[in-house]
This record gives structure tokens, C-alpha cells and sequence, in this order.
């Protein structure tokens, strides 16, 4: 298996995959008697926020092992996966925005503690990414995702609800309702981390036509 095969046809057939799947496990998970259907967005949106969450953690240990092994490769894969992390996030706060505006009515509910933590994140994020691209220095890059794969957790746990419910899925006592959810997790995740190995390969492959087309250049 090749590198190109990898990105072109194995990756977009597996995201494909997942997609279906997520798409089935929100058709059969249980709606709620009085959000409706509604609820469903509720459950995506809660697993974009793991799925995010632990693609930062996994930039975080990319970056940790590009710093100790200093290989290249190592590199790449910190800084795909810090790409990742910003996109999964930005679509987490997309979603934020449908479910407070179809539950609250309010789209940008800003005065609650839990979206200034998200937004805040989002921040940091992309003006790290943005730092990190004008350094142009890839043990900045590593290092820059080391410590964003620590800030949400904290940040998040910090975060005080006033209207956010505080653990909504756990708290449930539907067994239906805990296990799709747990199943929508799941299928966001392989996702995210399907993009992160898709980035990846993006950046090896890159990597190699540079390499070859300073090669192929006469002296």
C-alpha cells in the first residue's frame, strides 16, 4: 500500500464509511419527548466535542514524540493532526451554534461560560496555527501543539453551565440513549482521526516531491 493509494482511495472510502454509519446511528437513536429530534443534533454536538478534545491530546503526543525522536515524520504527523484539531473544533462551534439557536433560541449564546470556553479555544488555536506557520520552525510547531493538547481539557473542565447541561448523556437513564451516543462518538472520532491520517499523507507525499524535485535539479 502505497502513500497515494492511502490518501486517494483507501482514506476517502473509510470516511465514507464512517459517514454512513454516523448517519445510521443518528437516524435510529431515540428522540426526546420534548426536544424531539432536535436532540440528535445534541448528540453529534456532544461527540464533536470529544472528538476534538482528544484530536488536540493526539497533536499533543505527536508533538511530544517529534520532540523526543526528532524525525520528520514525527513532525508531520503533529502538525496534520494540529490541522485536524482546528477543523474538527471549528465544526464542534458550527454545531454549537445550531443547538443553542434551536433550543434557546439565541445562536451565539455568549453569555454562557461553556461557549466562551469553546470560542476561546477556537482562538488559541488558530492564532497558534497562524504563529506557528509564519515561525516556520517545526519543533515551534510541535511544541505548540504540546501544550494546545493540554489547554482545552483545562479549559473546558473550568468552564462553569448556567443554561448548559452539565453532563446531559451520562445523567440519562436510557440505555438506548447512552449506547448511540457512545456510538456516534465513536464514528466522529474514526472521522476525525481518518482526516488526521489523510493530512498526514498529505504532508509525506509533499514532502517527497519536494525531495525529488531538488533532486531532479541540475547543478
Amino acid at each position: 500500500m502505497t502513500l497515494n493509494s492511502l490518501r486517494n482511495r483507501i482514506l476517502p472510502v473509510l470516511g465514507l464509511a464512517l459517514v454512513l454509519a454516523l448517519l445510521v446511528f443518528l437516524a435510529l437513536s431515540p428522540a426526546d419527548t420534548r426536544l424531539g429530534n432536535i436532540v440528535k443534533l445534541a448528540y453529534l454536538h456532544g461527540a464533536l466535542n470529544w472528538a476534538g478534545l482528544i484530536t488536540f491530546s493526539v497533536a499533543g503526543i505527536l508533538g511530544l514524540a517529534a520532540l523526543m525522536a526528532r524525525r520528520s515524520g514525527w513532525y508531520r504527523a503533529t502538525e496534520a493532526a494540529g490541522y485536524a484539531a482546528l477543523i474538527v473544533w471549528f465544526v464542534y462551534i458550527i454545531s454549537s451554534i445550531l443547538i443553542t439557536g434551536l433550543t434557546w433560541g439565541q445562536w451565539i449564546a455568549w453569555n454562557e461560560p461553556r461557549v466562551q470556553a469553546t470560542g476561546s479555544i477556537l482562538l488559541a488555536a488558530l492564532l497558534f496555527a497562524i504563529v506557528a506557520r509564519l515561525v516556520n520552525q517545526r519543533d515551534f510547531t510541535a511544541a505548540v501543539n504540546l501544550v494546545m493538547g493540554i489547554i482545552p481539557w483545562i479549559v473546558i473542565s473550568q468552564a462553569d453551565a448556567i443554561r448548559h447541561p452539565a453532563d446531559p448523556i451520562g445523567g440519562s437513564g436510557s440505555t438506548a440513549i447512552q449506547l448511540y451516543f457512545q456510538l456516534i462518538v465513536l464514528a466522529t472520532l474514526g472521522l476525525a482521526m481518518t482526516l488526521v491520517v489523510w493530512l498526514w499523507a498529505s504532508l509525506e507525499l509533499r514532502a517527497a516531491s519536494r525531495a525529488t524535485d531538488s533532486r531532479s535539479m541540475p547543478d
